[in-house]
Parts: structure tokens; sequence; C-alpha cells
């Protein structure tokens, strides 16, 4: 009896780790797919692509900074900052952390009007990740608000569970951000309005 039972748990077992294997195997084979075709679209832009510029990442930042010099320092009530994708690029990869032992390898975007999608390849120590993709959202309404919608892995999505807290921490870090932003008068203005279109962003403040 006890023979009988152990062989039918080890049979089981067995099946699991079988199953567990296919799956791991046709998950690292979709997703293998996905990088290749996903990352080669026209729309998409990686940093990459604008350290590959005649202007260079230096040459961003400069433009950048004499935007928000101008933004901040304008004398009309109400005025607009408009930042390129590749603006915005590289204000991504110069704000993410580079220290401790999650690193980030690239940054890319793919935009569009309401919608924004930010991939993320990052390294644990010397362990390369999965491109971690985030689909970051403004609604039609006038409101500084930006959230994250969805987190994916690639293609593959998190388990519920995950993604939610997730999602969660990264819009309480965007919300803060904001709240701080404004509450500190940074630059000079209160801004009012994010939007978000197929090739910049355009921040709309106040005084």
């Amino acid at each position: 009896m006890f023979k009988k039972v152990f062989k039918t748990l080890l049979l089981l077992f067995l099946f699991a780790i079988l199953a567990l294997t296919v799956i791991a195997f046709v998950s690292y084979l979709r997703y293998s797919k996905w990088e290749e075709v996903e990352l080669s679209k026209r729309e998409i832009i990686c940093t990459s692509d604008i350290t590959q510029e005649s202007s260079g990442e230096e040459g961003l930042g400069v433009v950048i900074e004499d935007k928000i010099k101008k933004f901040a320092l304008s004398d009309t009530k109400t005025d607009f900052v408009v930042l390129t994708e590749d603006e915005m690029l590289y204000l991504f990869l110069e704000n993410f952390t580079k220290e401790g032992d999650v690193k980030v390898e690239d940054i890319c975007l793919k935009p569009s009007k309401g919608i924004w999608q930010l991939y993320l390849k990052t390294k644990y120590k010397k362990i390369s990740l999965p491109w971690l993709v985030l689909d970051i959202v403004k609604d039609n309404i006038e409101t500084a608000e930006v959230y994250v919608r969805e987190v994916h892995l690639g293609d593959l999505e998190f388990p519920a569970f995950l993604e939610t807290r997730v999602r969660d921490d990264l819009n309480r870090g965007i919300s803060d951000g904001v709240i701080m932003l404004n509450e500190n008068n940074f630059l000079g203005r209160r801004i009012d309005n994010i939007e978000l279109l197929e090739d910049r962003v355009i921040f709309k403040g106040t005084r």
C-alpha cells in the first residue's frame, strides 16, 4: 500500500516538474519572439538611438535645461513647455537610479496619444532581467495626473496580486512627485495639465 501511494506521489511530482518545464520553455520562446518583433518596430525609440544622434546626450541635456528655464522665467500667467520623445527618454535615463544591485541597461519608448509605453531593461548584479513594460496613461481631461495602467514582462502578464502591488507603488511615486513639484514650486509654476501626444509631452503651468 505504501509503495503504491509513494509511486503515485512520485508520478504526480514528475508530471508537475514536466508541466512546469514545458510552460517555462513555451514562455521563453514567446518572450524571445516578442522581444525580436516588438523592439524592431519603427515607432519605438531607445536610449541607443539618442546617444547615436549628432547632438548626443549632452546636447539634449542643454536643450531641456534651456526649455525649463524659459518656462520658469516666462512672464505670462499661463505657459507651456514641450518635450520631445527623445528629450523625455533622456530624462528617464538620467533619473533612473544607477546605484545598487539593480541597474537599468536600456530604456525604450513607444509613444501614442494618451498612452506611452515605457520599456525598461534591467539587470540584477550580473543577471540580465526580462523587459519590463509599463503602460503610462493620461485621461482626456485637464489634469497633471498620469498613471500606470498595466505592467508586463514582455508580453507576459504578471500574476494579478503582484501586478497590483507594483502598479500601486509606481502610481504612488508618480503622484507624490507631481505633488512635491507643485508644493515646492520648483518651476515657479503649478503644473495644471500634462498631455501625452504621439511625439511629445506638453506641460501646462500657471503662476
